[in-house]
Parts: structure tokens; C-alpha cells; sequence
């Protein structure tokens, strides 16, 4: 080959090149960010919009209806989802994979400002936001010490804040557990009935006399300076806030708001609660910036809570927990430790059949070239290490020395023989070249679709693709310059009797072993139609065995840490919520194997009391004798136990991608008609039936039953007369009950809230409240009791919505020990037996959804890298028939693919059916070498049967390298027991078992199909003769007849 002839007569060209190629690799390397998987840019787009005080169902009719009835004019929308709850409307819209976010998010700003004007006029602006997929916070910091909350507060926020908040690649930051200041105005009923002040009064007071209001700008007569002039009447304190005039009354000293209310430098209203083991402080829920690389941020994080921390005052403790970079590091750190694993088996595998130190050496050397010319590429495409680049390389490891172990074993053999090794290099490489070729495309061809699949698979899957296609093509160059080039100076002929008693003794090991294939050769290929059907046999016994392995989308991993969601009733008070939380935190922290439990109250967008967020994290999984899981079901009866009237109790493993609007539940069936109650009643039987199966675990409602409110109804006839609007009796109740902002006050450069509100005595009792007063259109005060009658009521705590109508979620996990596919199957026999309702339709959403869409995409995938085989081996081959008998190598895989995982206990996750396509290439080789050098063999004059014959055990010993290199190239990847190394272990205990079962069956059934060729040729050939001579019977018969 004349790449391998110009590297032989100029090694310094070969050495330079690949040389230069390691350079560029070692800069890349530096460049690269490490994270737990590669970037997936979902194009998703939030709408989140506020209306203090208004309930569930006003929001859903006056704000998110609008709103999606504007943005659902935008093309490229694949789901539009919806939360109303008190206050807040959340929109989540889903657009196709191939849209730009970026464009669509500017489009759906657009739309949100043109549906601005037919929003309440007390909406505040929406927020539209590009939603990152993995939105969860990447740490939390939490603030605690014995000092009060409202120092806690301030330090949390003025300090750790503010010093966080400036470091490269930080982006939110959300404080849990604070109460930040605020001056309270606590208004006194009694006092405002005796003096006639509404609460409409104080606030415009407080707007008019507490301000700093511009007054424009004047020069001086020398006309030389400009001077800003400003008018500032801000009260510097409380007391002097208190002294604001209300009202100026004649003949009486004026009414001033200390009169009716008492002013208070207090805190905030309590809306959420942070708990560490056991102590209560303020938590900093840190997100990096999207894109960026999670564990450098989470570093510069650390280092900065290490220095805030020496500096913090005394009594005051800063704690990081939830830290997911940490797993991030341990888990690249392990796969790196497999991969170098691996490459030591290898070179000992390659030892082991070459029998020189010198011819292994040459081989190994493109194992690191090939690697680091790889990372030059990834700083080029931008591809990070992760866990799934990392995979790739480790199940590089194994190809990347195959075609450096063909060329250099034929070398080896030529040298051995006695040719020089320049020569021998030259010839063996021109001779092996082909095979090389073919070997590497086929690989090729199954990683490139891989690279390319569809939906979010593919974006998953894209830089594990590329990886092993980067460094499998590197890795041909160095075989075919480099190896040759090494060969031809280095490596000398090997007489295994002189080296040894050992080498000796496997030098006539292989030996044996190619004359005992030559007869099983033989043997194949005098019953190759009997070997055919045991091929076939071993494809339906491959299938018998995959009916018995479960399906998944993601093997559930043992990653040492859990979390989970507590729904207490709706209107569950903030005081009950922390007692909970507390009950929980102790009850958790005794559960065997549990180290530490973080709990948090009102942690959600929505700042709801009623919903406990749990994370956990366990000892060491090398440490515990039981599983993560195992673990998770004793924590899940400990807080049945501790909140037995909670509403819903979920307990998961932490997801490996969040945010985004993506459901973190094995399964979700949305529920949807144009019936609510009937959806509801339908959804409350099914999700009883459900949670009474074994096999799902977490059963639970989406509905969120009854919300108690105080409403009040306006008497129309009353208010009319009277002329009190609606809005004005929202305006007071809002301001009295709820509170309202009436202004802010600066103190050392920050500026609090003014609030005002009617004090706690008097809110908590509803006469009070129909004693209130509101102002008539004449100016006089009537009660409230007058225009309105008070109902309490019971409303839905949360609408939600999906395509624009109500839908009603019902949620399950796989319990312990059932694997996802299982689980679907059971909810799907549930349904059978219980369909649903007349116009009810149920959609699968969650890891159900993703399983499914990925089972297509990989499906696509397989069929595509078929396609692309056959047209590389034809190509090369230039046969139509040839490349049929060296992808029989493909099915012969399935048999040990699948006993593989049936015997190690593994689901057919994402992982192990993306190695199963992986496995479509690799196993190729085998038949690419035996046909290659059997057609070699036929073009000197020998017939099928004898050059197979004579192929077989010649290349027999590169065939068992190549495959024992892949095999032991796995093994580090299908023991491994590091955390969250259950997804992989699958892809390893798959691929091993397909690489034995392929390769042993390959060396039998390629020899008998390659025969059966010439059998049907030579049958046809008679049928084409027996025809003729037919033909000339009946027409010399027909003549004889004339």
C-alpha cells in the first residue's frame, strides 16, 4: 500500500505525522471541560407570570389561557404545557428538536408582549426564559449557626451571595429558609373604624409623603455648573415613617399612621424552611450558567464557601451539600481507572497471541497515539470528557490495536519466515490491507448512524458516536504508517524455543490450536448445511432469550443518594410544614446507611408550604451490604410512618437529566377530556388500582384536591347602589388580608419593602374582616359586610394543562427490582381491565415516552448501519454475494448478547441496545479476515474449499486477538462497581457476551457459507443446463415428429 511504502522509506515522514497529530492532541486535552454527560440543547421556553393573591382559576383563565393562545401561533411547537396555581402562571413549551431555541424563545417573547394588554393591569411582566434541561442546582450552601434568622438572612444574602454570585460560570442563585427584611405596617382595625381610614388611605399616603422625586435641573448664574435637583421626603427610620400624615382634619391635629397602625423594622412572611441533619439555616440552591462546565463551577463554588467560611462571624457555619459535581468527578475518575484497565489487558491479550515483546510494543503504541490525537478533535467539535466519552474510549480501547495487530502478525509471520523486515513490511501490510480497510469501515459504518440517530437519543449519543469514530480512524492511519514503519526497523524474527519454557510452551499452544481448526474447518465446511442450522438455531435461542430480559430506558444506578417530594393537604400552614420537615429529617437520618438528609420547605417556583423536598445521600455503595434501593424502600415506610396523612410520598433516585418541563417519573399518564370531574374520578380509581400492584411504587394523583379560601361575593345590587367597584373591594382585601407593597426604605445602600397589612389578631377572625371598611364613589365608609357575603370554599390548589385543555397526571415508579419495561406492562394490563372513560384519552409521558422514542431512533439506527455494511463490504469486495456471507457474523451475536445480560441480571437499557448496534461492526472483522484472505488465496488457483481451508487457520490466531481485545477491553466496564455503574455494566456484560458467541460461531459458519456460495452456482449452472438440454429434446422431439 503506498502510504505504508512512503512511511518504510521515510520514517521520519511517518513519525512527524502521527507526532504532530499527539502535539495537537496534548493542547486539545487542555482545553477540554469534564462533565457527567454531553451537552443536549433541548429547545425548551418558559412563560412564568405572577399575580399575587389571585387563585387557580383566575390565573388560568385571565393569564395562561391568554398567553398560550398567543404562542401557540408559533410553528415547530411539539407540546405546550401549563401550571395555574395562587399567583402563578408557568408555561413550558416544548418545540421540535431541530428549532433554535434562541429564535424561538425571541419568538415567544414577542408574542407574550402583544398579549400584554389583555392581561389584569396588576400582572406583573412575565419572565421568558430558554429552559436548560439540566436546571437543577448543581450545589446547595447552607448558612446556619445560633444566631437568629434575620442575621442569617442578612449574612446569607448580603455576603455569601454577593461573593457567589461574582464567580465565572455561576448563574442564579435561589435562597432557601431566609426571611429577608422588611418594615411592617400592621394595620389596627379598631383604630382605622374610630378614625374613618381605609387601608386604600394609609397606602397612598405612604406612596405620596415616603418618596424621592426628581425635580429636574437648574444652572447657576455663572452658568458654569448644572446642578440635578431633587425633592427627598423618605423617612430615615420607623419612627419617623410613623409620624407620616394620613389625613389633615379641621379643627383636629391630623391623623398620622402611628394612629392606626404600628410600624416595625421586621421580617418577611415565612414561605420556606432549610434543614441540614437536623439544623435549621438558609440554603443557597446554586445553578451554573447554561453550557457551561458543571465541575469547574462547582470548584471555583467550593473555594469561594472555603475562604467565606474562615471569614464568616463567630457561631456561623457554612456547609456545601447536594453537590452533584462530586459524583460528576468520582464517576469520570472511575471510568478512567477502567480504561486504563483496559489497556492493560489488551496489551497483555496482544502479548499473549504475538509472543514478543517487541511486535506488542509496536501494537500498543496505538492505543495512546490514537487516544490523545482524539482529544484534538473533541476541542475542535467541542465535545467534553464525560462519562459517555469516556465509554467510548474505553470500548475504543479494544479496536483501536485491531488493525495494528493484523498488519503487525502478518510482519511477524513474513520475518519469522526469513524475509528482511523492510520487505516482509511492505508485503504483509499490501497484503492485509484490504481486510484493515474493510475491518475499519464496517466499524465505521454502525458508529456513524449512531452519531447521527434522531430525537434525543441522538444528541445523547452524538459525542459517544464521534469518539470512537475519531479515534478508530486515527487508529487506521497509525496502522497503515506508523506500525509498518516500527516493523521494518524494529522487529526481528522470534524462535519461541529460544526464549523460554513458557513461550515455548504457548508458541505449540497456537500452534495446536490452528491445526485443530483446520480440521474443524474442514469439518464445517463438509456439514455446512448442518452448521447453517445451527447458526439459525442460535439466532432463535438468541431470541428466546431476549423475550426473558427486560426492557428500560436507563438502568436504575446505585449512586449513593436519593431524593424526594412530600405533598401534605393543600393549605397545609408553614408552622405544620416545619414540624414535618423536622419529623422527617430525624426519622430519615435513622435509617440504616442514610449519612446525611437535606430537607427543605417551599423550595418550589410556586414558594408552596405544603411541599417537603428531601435529598439524601447514603454510605458509600463499596461499603453497604445492600442496595441503593433497598435503602430507598426503608426510607420511604420511615415517612409514611412520620406524615401519615400526607397527600403524595415520592421517593426516586436523583435523575440524570432535570428540568425543562421533563417529567422525572418512570411513568405518567395524562389524562385529558373535556370533563374534569369525570377525568378526576377516572384518575382517583386508576391510581388506587395501580398503587394495590406489585411492581410500582409512588402511585399518586396530580390532582391536587380541594384548596380551602375564604371567598368574598360581591352583593351587586348593594355595591351598585352604594357605588363601591370590585376592584376596590379586591384593593382592600388585598392590602388588609394579603398585604401590599406600599413603598421601599433604604438603609446602608439596600432598600426593604414596605408592607402593609392588617396585624394578625385581626385577620385571623372573619368578623373583623366584615368590619372592615371601603370607600363609596361619595366619599363616605361603609363595612364590608354591606356589598359582600362571605363563603368559604374549596378550590383546585393547581390546574394544569397540556395542548391547551385541562389534564389530570396520574404518576408511578418502578418498584425495587422491576425493570421499567415490566413496569409499563403492568399499568398497561391495568388499563386493559379498566379502559377509560368515553372521551377521556391517555397519553404516556416520562421515561416511558423517552423509552419509547428511543426504541425507534436505535431501530432506525440499526437498520441504517445494516444499509451502510453491506455497501462498505460490496464496495470493498466488489461482490454482491461475499458481504452477505460476512454479515451472517451479525445475528450470530444475539445469542450472547443476551445470555450475557439475562445471566448478570441487566435490562436492554438505552446503553446496552446501543452496544448491541455497536456490536453490528466490531464482530465483522472476524468474517472480513477469513474472506479476505480466502479470495487471496482462490486468485493463486485454488478452489473455495481450499483456500477457506488454507485462510482459516492462517488467520486464525489475528481473528482470536482482535475478538479477546474487545472482549477484555469490556471486562473493566462489566465489573465495574463504582457508583451509578449499573447503565454501563449492561453495555459490557452485552457486549462481551456477543463478541464470544459471534466469534465462535463466525469461525465455524463464514467457512460453511462461504462454500454454499459455489454450491448454489453450481446447481444453478445445472438447472441452466438441464433447461437447455430440455429445450433441445423437445424441439429435436418435434422434429422427429414432422
Amino acid at each position: 500500500m503506498w502510504i505504508a511504502d512512503v512511511s518504510i522509506r521515510r520514517p521520519v515522514f511517518a513519525v512527524m505525522m502521527i507526532g504532530s497529530l499527539v502535539v495537537l492532541g496534548l493542547l486539545g486535552f487542555t482545553n477540554l471541560g469534564v462533565d457527567l454527560f454531553p451537552k443536549v440543547e433541548f429547545p425548551y421556553v418558559s412563560v412564568t407570570t405572577r399575580l399575587e393573591g389571585a387563585s387557580p382559576e383566575t390565573v388560568e383563565t385571565e393569564i395562561t389561557d391568554i398567553l398560550e393562545g398567543y404562542v401557540n401561533n408559533i410553528s415547530g411547537i411539539e407540546r405546550l404545557r401549563s401550571s395555574s396555581s395562587e399567583g402563578l402562571s408557568q408555561i413550558t413549551i416544548e418545540f421540535k428538536l431541530e428549532e433554535n431555541a434562541d429564535l424561538k424563545a425571541q419568538e415567544v417573547r414577542d408574542k407574550v408582549a402583544l398579549a400584554r394588554s389583555e392581561l389584569p393591569q396588576e400582572t406583573e411582566p412575565s419572565v421568558v426564559e430558554k429552559v436548560d434541561p439540566d436546571a437543577a442546582p448543581i450545589l446547595s450552601v447552607l448558612v446556619s449557626g445560633d444566631t437568629d434568622i434575620r442575621s442569617l438572612s442578612g449574612f446569607a444574602d448580603d455576603v455569601v451571595r454577593e461573593r457567589l454570585q461574582r464567580i465565572q460560570g455561576v448563574g442564579s442563585i435561589n435562597l432557601v429558609g431566609d426571611r429577608e427584611r422588611e418594615i411592617r405596617v400592621w394595620l389596627d382595625a379598631q383604630r382605622m373604624r374610630a378614625m374613618a381610614v381605609t387601608a386604600d388611605d394609609v397606602v397612598r399616603a405612604i406612596e405620596a409623603e415616603h418618596a424621592e422625586l426628581p425635580g429636574g435641573r437648574m444652572e447657576l448664574a455663572s452658568s458654569l455648573i448644572e446642578l440635578g435637583v431633587r425633592t427627598d421626603a423618605e423617612a430615615e427610620d420607623t419612627t419617623e415613617l410613623a409620624d407620616l400624615v394620613i389625613r389633615f382634619n379641621d379643627n383636629a391635629p391630623p391623623t398620622r399612621l402611628r394612629d392606626v397602625a404600628l410600624v416595625e423594622d421586621g421580617l418577611e412572611d415565612e414561605r420556606s424552611y432549610a434543614i441540614l441533619d437536623g439544623q435549621r439555616g438558609v440554603a443557597l440552591e446554586v445553578r451554573r450558567q447554561s453550557g457551561l462546565n458543571t465541575v469547574e463551577v462547582a470548584r471555583r463554588v467550593r473555594t469561594a464557601v472555603g475562604e467565606l467560611r474562615e471569614s464568616a462571624p463567630q457561631g456561623v457555619s457554612i456547609t456545601t451539600t447536594r453537590d452533584i459535581s462530586r459524583f460528576i468527578e468520582s464517576s469520570v475518575a472511575d471510568v478512567t481507572k477502567e480504561l486504563q484497565i483496559a489497556m492493560l489487558l489488551v496489551v497483555m491479550i496482544t502479548f499473549f497471541f504475538l509472543l514478543s515483546w517487541r511486535a506488542t510494543l509496536i501494537v500498543a503504541t496505538a492505543i495512546p497515539t490514537s487516544l490523545i490525537a482524539t482529544f484534538f478533535v473533541f476541542d475542535l467539535a467541542g465535545i467534553t470528557l464525560n462519562i459517555l466519552t469516556l465509554l467510548a474510549l474505553t470500548v475504543a480501547i479494544g479496536l483501536l490495536v485491531d488493525d495494528a495487530i493484523v498488519v503487525v502478525e502478518a510482519i511477524q509471520k513474513d520475518v519469522n519466515e526469513g524475509k528482511p523486515a523492510a520487505q516482509a513490511a511492505s508485503e504483509a501490510t499490501r497484503r492485509v490491507s484490504l481486510a484493515v480497510l474493510a475491518g475499519t469501515f464496517a466499524t465505521l459504518a454502525v458508529f456513524v448512524p449512531i452519531a447521527f440517530m434522531e430525537g434525543v437519543v441522538g444528541q445523547f449519543f452524538r459525542d459517544y458516536g464521534l469518539a470512537i469514530v475519531f479515534s478508530v480512524s486515527v487508529s487506521l492511519l497509525v496502522a497503515l504508517t506508523l506500525s509498518p514503519m516500527l516493523c521494518s526497523r524494529y522487529l526481528t524474527a522470534h524462535d519461541p524455543d529460544s526464549s523460554g519454557h513458557v513461550l515455548s510452551t504457548l508458541e505449540r499452544f497456537h500452534d495446536w490450536m490452528a491445526e485443530a481448526y483446520a480440521a474443524v474447518v474442514r469439518a464445517a465446511m463438509r456439514w455446512r448445511y448442518l452448521v447453517i442450522l445451527l447458526a439459525i438455531g442460535s439466532v432463535y435461542l438468541g431470541a428466546l432469550i431476549a423475550a426473558q430480559v427486560p426492557g428500560g430506558f436507563t438502568s436504575k444506578a446505585d449512586r449513593s443518594e436519593f431524593q424526594g417530594q412530600v405533598e401534605l393537604p393543600p393549605g397545609t400552614a408553614i408552622e405544620e410544614s416545619k414540624s414535618r420537615a423536622h419529623e422527617l429529617n430525624r426519622a430519615l437520618s435513622a435509617v440504616t446507611h442514610v449519612q446525611s438528609v437535606f430537607v427543605t420547605v417551599g423550595a418550589g417556583a410556586a414558594g408552596e408550604p405544603s411541599r417537603i423536598d428531601v435529598y439524601g445521600t447514603l454510605t458509600p455503595k463499596q461499603a453497604r451490604d445492600v442496595g441503593q434501593f433497598e435503602v430507598m424502600d426503608d426510607v420511604r415506610e420511615a415517612a409514611h410512618q412520620v406524615v401519615p396523612n400526607a397527600r403524595t410520598i415520592n421517593i426516586a433516585e436523583v435523575p440524570w437529566v432535570s428540568g425543562g418541563g421533563l417529567s422525572t417519573a418512570d411513568i405518567e399518564l395524562v389524562l385529558q377530556s373535556a370533563d374534569l370531574d369525570v377525568t378526576r374520578q377516572y384518575s382517583e380509581r386508576l391510581a388506587a388500582v395501580l398503587g394495590s400492584m406489585a411492581g410500582l411504587s409512588d402511585v399518586r394523583s396530580g390532582f391536587e384536591p380541594g384548596r380551602p379560601e375564604l371567598v368574598l361575593d360581591v352583593r351587586r345590587d348593594r355595591a351598585g347602589d352604594l357605588g363601591v367597584s370590585a376592584r376596590g373591594i379586591a384593593a382592600t382585601s388585598r392590602a388588609l388580608i394579603g398585604g401590599v407593597e406600599a413603598g421601599t426604605y433604604e438603609h446602608l445602600g439596600s432598600r426593604y419593602d414596605i408592607r402593609v397589612r392588617l396585624r394578625d389578631a385581626d385577620r385571623s377572625d372573619v368578623e373583623q374582616i366584615e368590619q372592615m371598611q371601603v370607600r363609596t364613589a361619595r366619599g363616605q365608609l361603609v363595612d364590608l359586610a354591606s356589598v359582600v357575603d362571605l363563603k368559604f370554599r374549596s378550590g383546585p390548589a393547581r390546574i394544569e394543562r397540556q395542548d391547551r385543555t385541562r389534564k389530570i397526571s396520574v404518576f408511578a415508579n418502578a418498584a425495587s427490582g422491576t425493570a421499567l419495561g415490566d413496569a409499563t406492562a403492568i399499568v398497561e394490563r391495568a388499563l386493559a381491565e379498566m379502559p377509560p372513560p368515553d372521551g377521556v384519552s391517555i397519553v404516556f409521558e416520562g421515561q416511558v415516552r423517552r423509552m419509547r422514542e428511543t426504541g425507534s431512533a436505535i431501530g432506525m439506527a440499526f437498520l441504517l448501519a445494516v444499509i451502510a455494511l453491506y455497501i462498505v463490504l460490496a464496495s470493498q469486495f466488489d461482490s454482491f454475494t461475499q458481504p452477505l456471507v460476512i454479515m451472517l457474523s451479525a445475528p450470530l451475536c444475539f445469542s450472547g448478547a443476551f445470555a450475557g445480560l439475562y445471566l448478570t441480571g441487566h435490562e436492554m437499557s438505552l446503553f446496552a441496545q446501543i452496544g448491541l448496534v455497536a456490536l453490528m461492526g466490531i464482530v465483522m472483522k472476524n468474517g472480513i479476515l477469513l474472506v479476505d484472505r480466502a479470495n487471496q488465496l482462490r486468485a493463486t488457483g485454488l478452489n473455495p474449499a481450499e483456500a477457506m481451508a488454507a485462510a482459516g487457520p492462517e488467520r486464525l490466531r489475528p481473528v482470536l486477538m482482535t475478538a479477546f481485545a474487545a472482549v477484555f477491553g469490556m471486562v473493566p466496564v462489566a465489573l465495574s462497581g463504582a457508583d451509578g455503574s449499573e447503565w454501563r455494566n449492561a453495555m459490557g456484560a452485552l457486549m462481551i457476551g456477543g463478541l464470544a458467541s459471534s466469534t465462535l460461531l463466525t469461525l465455524l459458519v463464514v467457512p460453511a457459507a462461504y462454500v454454499i456460495g459455489p454450491d448454489f452456482s453450481a446447481a444453478l449452472q445445472r438447472a441452466r443446463k438441464l433447461g437447455a438440454n430440455s429445450k433441445h429434446w423437445l424441439k429435436t422431439s418435434s422434429q422427429t415428429s414432422t
